[in-house]
């Protein structure tokens, strides 16, 4: 009798002990990011009859205390012999996700990278800003970042960095801030890799420049890639384009 109570007592504690321990369990960050819609339910919003998601994340990119689902995502279409590719917002309302905003502008397709392939590396939300990031090229590589904020109205193009350059060679980078109205860019000489080549040359003092910019400028989620608008320099005659 006696053991048996006692070894009802010690199940008992080890079962108290697991729950605890599972209360006290953080929850990950890819626990959360399931806590989004099924592809069933963003198929059927988005209008397509299956997809993939490449990418996906949650955060609060509206100010309103929720979170929104983000998600890079191929649908079935074939366009120009690759997988349409969107961008998809969703919110939760009274309980359910409903679609917000979905585009393909901020979005590469799989055949965009040149030679190191599928050219889409990243979206995330962090800050309640949405970051979507791609890179490629061969010998000469080239990587860019847009981020999008939300204005009360529309999400909108904040932030763009970009990058092209090759080993040994002239790199050009830029940072591009519409919110502050200011551009930031410098040009220099790019590192060998160990054994192919002299890297004497990094030692140079690399052009430097920031100058302002409109920043009455508003370019669309939607709307990424509808006009080219372009930035030079003033100084060193340094050229970008969104």
């Amino acid at each position: 009798m006696r053991q048996s109570l006692v070894t009802s007592i010690a199940l008992l504690m080890l079962a108290n002990a697991a729950e605890c321990s599972l209360a006290q369990r953080l929850v990950t960050h890819e626990e959360l990011v399931y806590a989004g819609p099924s592809l069933g339910i963003m198929s059927k919003q988005i209008g397509a009859s299956s997809i993939s998601i490449l990418e996906h994340d949650l955060g609060d990119l509206n100010s309103d205390g929720s979170d929104e689902f983000v998600a890079a995502v191929e649908t079935s279409k074939n366009i120009d012999g690759a997988r349409e590719r969107l961008v998809v917002i969703f919110q939760k309302q009274q309980g359910k996700w409903v679609l917000w905003k979905f585009s393909d502008a901020p979005i590469l397709n799989s055949e965009e990278g040149g030679a190191l392939g599928d050219p889409f590396d990243d979206i995330a939300i962090q800050d309640q800003m949405l970051f979507i990031s791609h890179y490629g090229g061969s010998n000469w590589r080239w990587s860019m970042e847009d981020g999008y904020r939300f204005d009360g109205e529309d999400v909108i193009l904040s932030e763009h960095r970009s990058y092209w350059g090759s080993f040994c060679d002239e790199k050009v980078e830029w940072e591009i801030d519409l919110a502050k109205g200011i551009a930031h860019c410098t040009s220099a000489r790019e590192e060998c890799p160990e054994g192919f080549g002299n890297n004497g040359h990094v030692d140079s003092i690399p052009m430097m420049e920031a100058f302002e910019i409109p920043n009455t400028i508003k370019i669309r989620f939607e709307h990424r890639n509808d006009s080219t608008i372009r930035f030079v320099s003033p100084k060193h005659g340094l050229e970008t384009s969104l």
